[in-house]
């Protein structure tokens, strides 16, 4: 009987695999030539998410309690995009040497409105902003120059962010061309219609600290919601009430295919310091709406606004912004880098530890809407930051 069993499975398993590997051919060395240097991966996305309590033990906890992400009608948000953030497409490639035509010239930035624009004025729109788009100059912004691509390393992996269809929150871009809108909007509707395609709404309930008896998943920090304390004993809530919504320009992540070593700059000389590979992310986003309660400090901020509306209108590297503030993020690993002061070795200055490098660097303005104190809800008044560029570096290890 366990013969025949087997007999029958063997059977099975056997008409699946003729199933599976019918239509599958072997390619040659000419074939596989043909594959290479094609147009890479597209994927569209669509998500939302909710975490009831994240918790990070040392000795005691830091807690974060009630995150949710969606689009910008999510919970108590105030926009119109739906409860989901969605049209977010992500090209994905792997750059390669440029010996095949556009290989390693990739889409960066705002480089797709020159293509964007050349659509209207190909459709005949008299608004002569499209064409100065088209041609790489912003003249809404002080003839600020336009992304172009970006030629990338052999092998590196760049993944660049952008909405699906630009046109989705008016019918789609079908409806929007059969409309006659490309001929028609003028360059300051269309460009609202373009910035408003990915909008996004994150909420989190709070954060804060717990003592190492704190039973993890109680959802224990209060949230100051009516000015009554109501957290675990043991707990103190740092930042309550936090949501934050708006919408997301392009956003591009580059991994570097430079080896895996180290360039020496370490104190250890070589094989040390900081590694030859790095990640880079560039990110443009605007915040329309950010509310938070400081606990900690008993101070409330409301309609705050995080954006690049005033003054110098250009990003990190000099080019237009299209009134998004704009982030790069750095990172890699460091070795042998960070000094260990609780090393109980004699040879103290050769007791270096690994860690990582974060990078960052920001420009744009912020404004703040409503500064209180405690429950009072009575503003102290209002601050604008104009121009605000910023450079932070952080090595983080363990001790």
């Amino acid at each position: 009987m366990k013969s025949f069993k087997r007999l029958i499975l063997a059977t099975a398993v056997s008409a699946v695999s003729v199933g599976v590997f019918a239509e599958v051919q072997l390619l040659d060395d000419s074939a596989l030539q043909g594959v290479t240097g094609q147009a890479g991966l597209t994927i569209d996305v669509e998500t939302q998410w909710e975490i009831g309590e994240f918790a990070y033990k040392d000795a005691g906890f830091l807690i974060i309690q009630g995150m949710r992400m969606g689009g910008n009608s999510m919970g108590n948000g105030t926009g119109t995009g739906g409860i989901l953030f969605d049209n977010l497409r992500l090209d994905i490639d792997i750059a390669g040497d440029g010996s095949v035509a556009g290989d390693n010239e990739l889409a960066y930035g705002f480089s797709t409105m020159r293509e964007i624009s050349q659509l209207y004025v190909d459709e005949g729109n008299l608004d002569t902003r499209f064409a100065d788009v088209a041609s790489g100059v912003d003249s809404v912004r002080g003839g600020a120059a336009v992304d172009t691509k970006k030629i990338y390393n052999d092998g590196d992996l760049v993944i660049h962010f952008d909405f699906t269809d630009g046109w989705a929150n008016e019918g789609g871009f079908s409806a929007y061309k059969t409309a006659n809108r490309l001929s028609t909007d003028d360059y300051t509707t269309a460009e609202g219609v373009l910035e408003h395609a990915v909008d996004f709404r994150l909420e989190i309930d709070a954060i804060g600290l717990a003592s190492s008896t704190y039973e993890v998943g109680s959802a224990g920090l209060d949230i100051n919601s009516d000015g009554i304390p109501e957290g675990a004993v043991g707990t103190t809530t740092l930042i309550s009430q936090l949501s934050i919504q708006g919408y997301l320009g392009p956003e591009d992540l580059h991994i570097q295919n430079n080896g895996n070593g180290f360039d020496g700059t370490g104190p250890l000389g070589a094989g040390s310091g900081n590694a030859d590979s790095k990640i880079y992310w560039s990110r443009y986003s605007k915040i329309t709406d950010m509310d938070m309660y400081i606990d900690i400090a008993g101070v409330q901020i409301s309609d705050m606004r995080i954006h690049n509306e005033r003054g110098d209108r250009t990003g990190l590297d000099g080019t237009s912004s299209f009134d998004f503030s704009h982030s790069i993020l750095e990172i890699y690993a460091v070795k042998d880098a960070v000094l260990n002061l609780h090393a109980t070795s004699s040879a103290l200055a050769d007791n270096y530890v690994d860690g990582i490098a974060i990078n960052t660097r920001f420009k744009g303005d912020i404004d703040i809407g409503a500064i209180s104190f405690g429950d009072t809800g009575s503003s102290i008044g209002s601050i604008y930051i104009t121009d605000l560029e910023s450079t932070t570096n952080w090595v983080i290890s363990a001790h």
